[in-house]
């Protein structure tokens, strides 16, 4: 199993540090959606742990990946309840207690084994709707 395939499992069993294991010094991460970027592993948690304090029984389901080596593509259903706050770019949402189903498209390049690169990409506007926040 490549290190995408790990990132998945580890991230479900709450295992961050097993997470961060798998990354390059270097590593990047684009969160297109919201328009940031995150550098290096510690970049990787200071993006997952908002999620993680909002949803804390999320888990996440891939349905679909594409291995070209270098490049790994994968599709993937994320699932949890709201119980937490959730920090957006515009502010924190208080816990709405709904549950939410969100399916990510993402781009990892590979580099000697680890994850060097991570382009994610999902729908805000139907987190938003799921949660039922006008905007």
């Amino acid at each position: 199993m490549s290190a995408v395939g790990e990132i998945y499992e580890r991230f479900n069993a709450r295992d961050m540090e097993g997470c961060l294991a798998l990354l390059s010094d270097d590593f990047v991460l684009e969160d297109v959606a919201a328009g940031l970027t995150f550098n290096g592993p510690e970049g990787f948690r200071e993006w997952v742990e908002p999620f993680l304090r909002a949803m804390p029984d999320s888990s996440t389901e891939v349905t679909s990946v594409v291995d070209a080596g270098e490049w790994v593509a994968t599709e993937h259903t994320g699932r949890g309840t709201h119980t937490g706050p959730l920090a957006t770019p515009g502010g924190e949402i208080p816990a709405t207690g709904r549950s939410v189903e969100i399916r990510f498209g993402e781009f990892f390049r590979l580099r000697d084994g680890k994850i060097a690169m991570l382009r994610a990409y999902y729908d805000t506007a139907g987190i938003m709707r799921q949660l039922g926040v006008d905007g």
